[in-house]
């Protein structure tokens, strides 16, 4: 509703509700500076593009009991595989791509991300090796 100065969202019930009520406040062009300064130009998205952990986010678990389940005695590890909104805009407008410094997070570039999964690295039960940090990747 750009005449209200107001966007809304998609509420669980299947009906829309307010960001102008949801936070007490005018929020679109709050939404279109951040989109500028993401795309460079001031508009409300179509979808959400600001997510902190980019379009999609993988967590993991150390399997235990190697039956690649996630069973009681395992839990999900709070890092995370993932790109951010700021690597989403670079690659939408084909800029180079800036990893940044992550609090344990695993940064993946949005064109890796899309290659992993293109490849089936993600697919549930999927085994992945940690190496440390000296070690070097050796292609075939």
């Amino acid at each position: 509703m750009p005449l209200k100065q107001d966007t809304w969202h998609s509420l669980p019930s299947g009906k829309w509700g307010s960001l102008n009520q949801l936070y007490n406040s005018p929020v679109r062009s709050a939404i279109m500076e951040m989109h500028k300064e993401l795309y460079g130009k001031a508009i409300v998205p179509e979808s959400w593009v600001f997510n902190d952990f980019g379009l999609i986010a993988i967590r993991w678990f150390k399997d235990l009991n190697g039956n690649k389940l996630l069973d009681s005695i395992e839990s999900l590890s709070g890092q995370i595989f993932h790109t951010t909104s700021d690597n989403e805009a670079e690659t939408t407008l084909v800029s180079p791509v800036r990893l940044t410094l992550s609090h344990g997070c695993i940064h993946l570039k949005p064109n890796d991300r899309n290659r992993l999964f293109a490849i089936g690295a993600f697919k549930r039960g999927t085994s992945f090796t940690v190496h440390q940090y000296h070690e070097r990747y050796k292609a075939n």
